[in-house]
């Protein structure tokens, strides 16, 4: 099963359509490149790009041999290894991103990885080069709309990364994954609905504790007075509400303002029941 980070690298392949898109895709495949035994090394783990990288190179006549690994034991994905004697030139530079946003999706897809948006959101781009990543970040976060990029270190790596959902859909959506980016802010969106309604939920089910407890403390201070010196000592307003407190223990304070005559509101139910409540305690506080 393809990974996301792969899926919105085809994708960005499929954006590729003129021999313009074709060159700045390729000048930023080869800001990547890192230097080997035999010349400039690129490598990729997307069966897209390995499809389209001979046909990239060929473009620019540069000769280039190529080395592929099946892991089949661990499972994980085929690499493609691509050597050049020499970088060639492609006329674009990482200054021209604004204007040509596929340098960007070819430094991506070379150097970079999504998460999938289900376990989390991370973009990154790891590279070699740690004075190129530097100028890298200031042109991505001068870019409408700007990546504000941060970045770390991993081992002899720099790298640049975005955390924030809406970046990362952004900087999708930049390269040409638009259908990754809708993907990811549609999950975004779901999580966020998925999270509001539990917190309701929750919210609910507390309240639903509260005022079960609230309920079962005013019978029990009902009971007390009751037994102690009867209801018909307490004044008439609180005999009406004790009583009908006793015939609807489940029943909310609004609920019991309506069997009320007249009716009552819920915060003068509330108020007689804390002066039993008040009567009660008085009476547990007596020698």
């Amino acid at each position: 099963m393809s990974s996301f980070s792969n899926t919105a690298k085809t994708e960005i392949c499929g954006a590729i359509r003129s021999d313009a898109d074709r060159r700045a895709f390729l000048a930023g495949c080869l800001m990547t490149a890192r230097h080997g035994t035999g010349g400039a090394v690129l490598h990729t783990e997307c069966t897209a790009i390995a499809a389209i990288m001979p046909k990239l190179l060929a473009s620019v006549k540069t000769p280039f041999t190529v080395d592929t690994e099946y892991r089949t034991r661990t499972n994980k994905p085929a690499v493609w290894e691509y050597t050049l004697s020499a970088l060639p030139e492609t006329g674009f530079s990482a200054e021209d991103i604004p204007q040509h946003p596929l340098i960007l999706s070819g430094l991506f897809s070379l150097c970079g990885s999504v998460t999938d948006p289900n376990s989390g959101y991370h973009l990154e781009l790891v590279l070699a080069d740690a004075d190129f990543a530097v100028r890298l970040q200031k042109i991505l976060a001068e870019m409408v709309p700007p990546l504000a990029m941060k970045t770390a270190q991993r081992n002899q790596y720099t790298v640049l990364y975005l955390k924030h959902n809406e970046q990362i859909s952004d900087a999708l959506m930049l390269m040409g994954a638009q259908n990754s980016a809708f993907s990811l802010m549609n999950l975004y969106a779901e999580k966020n609905l998925r999270s509001q309604t539990n917190r309701r939920m929750n919210c609910d089910l507390a309240n639903i504790d509260k005022t079960v407890a609230a309920g079962e403390q005013q019978i029990r201070d009902i009971a007390l007075i009751r037994e102690t010196m009867g209801l018909d000592a307490l004044p008439e307003d609180l005999q009406e509400i004790a009583r009908v407190r006793l015939d609807a223990p489940e029943s909310t304070l609004s609920e019991l303002g309506a069997m009320l005559h007249p009716p009552l509101s819920r915060s003068g139910v509330h108020h007689r029941l804390a002066r039993i409540a008040k009567i009660a305690q008085k009476m547990r506080t007596q020698p």
